[in-house]
This record gives structure tokens, sequence and C-alpha cells, in this order.
């Protein structure tokens, strides 16, 4: 078994900056689309074009993601 994936040690460093940055990716993302809805910041819609609604769904998943990847087997 790997050191910090002990059980009732603390956990790495490297893992704590991953679950952080995680949030913080789906935070922002998460407030840019509440923006958008009110129609603070662009969100086109268009059928052809590339949209910034991908972009923030795209965004909300990398910050899944990583903090996933920071809980581990938590």
């Amino acid at each position: 078994m790997i050191r910090w994936q002990e059980k009732g040690r603390a956990r790495h460093p490297v893992r704590t900056g991953l679950i952080r940055a995680g949030i913080a990716i789906v935070a922002i993302s998460g407030l840019y689309l509440i923006l958008g809805m009110l129609g603070v910041t662009p969100l086109e819609t268009e059928t052809f074009a590339w949209n910034n609604l991908r972009l923030v769904a795209g965004a909300s998943i990398l910050g899944c993601i990583l903090a996933a990847v920071g809980y581990g087997n938590e």
C-alpha cells in the first residue's frame, strides 16, 4: 500500500490540491452558468456554433474528475 493511502494518516498535499482545484473549477463554472442564464455573460445557443455552454459543461466535468481523483478511495 502506498504511504499516502494508509488509513489514519493525513492526506497527501497533492491530493488536497487536486480536491481544492476541482471544487474551485466546479464553483467557477457554476457561477458562469448562473450569470449566463441571467444574461450577464454570453451563452450562445446557436445550432452549428461552438457555444460557451459546452465549455462550461466541460469545465464542470473536469472539476468533478479532479476532485474524485483527489479523494481517491476515502
